[in-house]
């Protein structure tokens, strides 16, 4: 493993940290930050789209889309940090391992990594041939996908590539009863990989990495699941999503509420996401020391054009557009001061810069659905219609902002031997942060003519309160800030199998330069954490058996989050707001545990209990079932959103020779437990997911054909065809309950897979 920038045993790192090979990513078909979820204890993630991915250790972490706001689990990909957590949605294939760090990695690993990090590792080109090929054909739904990569020397002993390729195509799962028809929650991606290494001498290696990953598939969607009628108090909800489409404008449509597998969409378009980047890797070891320089660039963009209201009217089409850029360069220098005391020291620099225009379009249905009751009585006329669907038809409103970061930050970390059992780990890290944004608002007509008055001041007053006021542009409180993560990491050896470690640390991540939604100034606090673990690594029953445990402590002051506030002028009633919550403590324990019953068999589990409550979060606001009378709500002491108490891993893998065969019969599996917790950022009644398990299970037969090594299996995944999400947004008077994080159903497929 190379969490601490060098290959180390993971049971000789005294951190908590879950591994997963690259066999094992392969013959499970683990592509995606999801599929990850399933393997290594206390990682959540939620995906609908590249913008709303929200990774969370132990349960704390990013959960909205808000392109202000970084994310506080950092994902490293040979080397490189990505910089917008939108970044990681793609299919990640040919990897070496992933590694789960858990607890504040600061002193050394990228920024903004103060819960925790998540390190791919590509395999590396290598002198002498060596490819992979897998087709994947899907049973049920549709599939077609593809992976490949070969490897060899361009000259020999001196110059070496490796490419990589896959094509992941599967038909979605829910069907769109619309007229535009289709299947949404489908996969329809494509990428690469380029890596060249140079051995320029005996002591300077070089090596140049180029990625691109597309996708454009129907993927988008929150099927709405309840529409309550009444308010926690008893009261009547007098105007809902229900009771509008009830209008007669409406001609008594009934939307579809409580499907998992249908959906109705006109305006909602494929969300199209692109990820691309290159880098440079330069080590030089000129003797005791060795320098090593890391150069990157990488680009990303997103455009979603989502159906709002999820009916087949002419109502509103909503998404954002989204391109980022950023760069990155990091030196680092390591070496041996005396035997028993080694040292990393390095500069990084970083720098990301996002343009993101938010943009909602309005069809001519839309007024009678956003109208008030009173209004839309008012214009409920031969007359009056003409001025309902004036009111918003072809209204077209902009929101742009531009959040630009530049980070500087130098580091160093020591190990130190104190004798042959006892070490101590020290680390330090000092970032310097700049920070800019801006904010416009502009509305027009689709065909970009300004807005007049539509001659009615009653569709006026529609229009006014669904789209508000515009403003210039208008720069935000810059802010520039300093901030320092440390760490000390004791380790004692009890035996040679067995280590005993504890820790203690802390990591900051910057605050952000944000908006109210009439662009008022309002920046966000630097998040901070604090962490403090205990653990043992065995290898027991003469290596047979790996067993680590970890006990954690971690508080986190002002911790960043989008939540919801009571807004009267909204036309829902809410407005989402990025700001911070004053505390969260998280306390529990982590196990992972690998045992291998004999030359054919092993067993893998992992487990925690996470006890992660809001230790201070007096002032909340109430979920929306709340009459307006109750708008505050002390949340002090609750589970916080998306962090189930429980989670149970259990997998195996065996490989047994069929005698006199030349072949052998592969089963494998793995099943993954959590229980029940709430996915509603203000924990709604109505975000409960209950507890749930997903399993994986495959059966092969591993042979040769032509001389090559070759695996036919048969793979199901969510065999049990489990429904859950990962998402909840609550109710509004314009929405019903959404489930915009809803988990990929059954999956069954065969695999071809051949080695050369």
């Amino acid at each position: 493993m190379t969490a601490r920038n060098r290959q180390e045993s993971a049971q000789s790192v005294p951190i908590p940290i879950s591994v997963i090979g690259g066999d094992r990513l392969s013959r499970e078909v683990v592509l995606t930050i999801a599929d990850l979820t399933q393997r290594a204890p206390g990682l959540t993630a939620t995906t609908p789209n590249a913008r709303r991915s929200g990774i969370s250790i132990r349960g704390i972490g990013k959960t909205s889309g808000n392109d202000n706001m970084e994310a506080a689990v950092g994902v490293i990909v040979d080397d490189v940090f990505l910089g917008h957590v939108g970044m990681t949605y793609q299919d990640f294939t040919d990897l070496a391992q992933v590694e789960v760090l858990r607890g504040p990695q600061g002193t050394l690993l990228g920024k903004n990594t103060t819960l925790g990090v998540i390190k791919y590792t590509s395999k590396v080109p290598t002198f002498t041939p060596e490819g992979l090929v897998e087709g994947e054909a899907g049973l049920s739904p549709g599939a077609t996908k593809v992976r490949a990569s070969y490897s060899n020397a361009l000259i020999p002993d001196k110059l070496a590539f490796r490419v990589s390729a896959f094509l992941d195509k599967q038909t979605g799962d829910i069907l769109n009863v619309n007229s535009d028809g289709g299947h949404w929650h489908e996969r329809n991606r494509w990428g690469g990989r380029l890596q060249l290494l140079l051995n320029a001498s005996d002591t300077l290696t070089l090596k140049l990495n180029a990625d691109a990953a597309k996708t454009d598939e129907n993927s988008n969607t929150k099927p709405f699941m309840v529409d309550p009628t009444t308010l926690n108090d008893g009261s009547v909800r007098t105007t809902t999503y229900t009771t509008r489409l009830s209008r007669d404008y409406f001609g008594g449509y009934v939307p579809i509420i409580g499907s998992w597998s249908k959906i109705d969409l006109d305006m909602a378009r494929p969300v199209v996401t692109e990820n691309s980047g290159v880098s440079l890797i330069a080590n030089w070891t000129p003797g005791a020391v060795e320098l090593t320089s890391i150069s990157a660039v990488r680009w990303f963009s997103f455009d979603a054009k989502n159906d709002s209201e999820q009916t087949r009217f002419a109502i509103a089409r909503s998404g954002t557009l989204v391109d980022t850029k950023q760069y990155s360069q990091e030196f680092r220098l390591a070496g041996k001061v005396i035997p028993t005391l080694d040292y990393q020291v390095g500069l990084y620099l970083f720098k990301i810069d996002t343009k993101t225009t938010g943009r909602s379009t309005y069809g001519a249905d839309a007024g009678a659905f956003y109208a008030t009751d009173a209004q839309y009585r008012t214009l409920n006329t031969t007359a009056g219609r003409t001025f309902l669907r004036a009111a918003l038809g072809d209204v077209f409103q902009t929101n742009y902002q531009d959040p630009v970061s530049d980070s500087q930050a130098v580091f160093g970390q020591v190990n130190w031997a104190a004798t042959d059992r006892l070490s101590v780990t020290a680390g330090l890290r000092y970032t310097r942060e700049q920070k800019t944004n801006s904010i416009t608002r502009t509305t027009t007509l689709l065909s970009g003519a300004p807005l007049i008055s539509t001659g009615n001041a009653t569709a006026d007053a529609i229009r006014a309160a669904q789209v508000g006021t515009d403003y210039a542009r208008i720069d935000g409180d810059k802010i520039k800030n300093d901030a320092v993560a440390w760490l000390i990491n004791p380790s004692f050896k009890l035996t040679d199998a067995i280590l005993l470690y504890a820790s203690a640390s802390s990591g900051e991540k910057s605050g952000a330069v944000a908006f109210e939604n009439n662009g008022t100034k309002r920046n966000v606090l630097p998040e901070k954490a604090t962490d403090y673990e205990l653990g043992i690594k065995a290898s027991l029953l003469d290596r047979r058996l790996t067993l680590n445990v970890n006990l954690y402590h971690t508080k986190v002051r002002d911790y960043q989050n989008v939540t919801s506030e009571v807004d009267p002028t909204s036309s829902t009633g809410y407005s989402s707001r990025l700001g911070n919550i004053p505390g969260i403590k998280a306390r529990g324990v982590e196990f992972d545990a690998a045992f291998t019953v004999d030359r054919a068999l092993t067993i893998t589990a992992g487990g925690a209990y996470n006890k992660a409550t809001y230790s201070d979060w007096s002032t909340a606001t109430c979920p929306r079932s709340y009459p307006s009378s109750i708008p505050i709500c002390d949340n002090t002491g609750r589970q916080i959103v998306g962090a189930p108490k429980w989670t149970g891993i259990l997998g195996f893998n065996y490989v047994r020779e069929v005698a006199g065969s030349g072949a052998s019969l592969h089963l494998f599996g793995n099943s993954s437990w959590r229980s029940r917790h709430n996915l509603e950022q203000l924990l709604s009644d109505y975000g409960w997911q209950k507890a749930y398990t997903l399993t994986d299970l495959g059966i092969g037969v591993i042979g040769e054909v032509a001389g090559l090594k070759t695996e036919l299996s048969l793979v199901a995944k969510n065999v049990f065809d489990t429904k859950y999400t990962t998402s909840v947004n609550d109710f509004s008077n314009t929405a019903p309950v959404g489930y915009d994080g809803i988990g990929a159903r059954r999956y069954v497929a065969a695999i071809l897979r051949t080695r050369f």
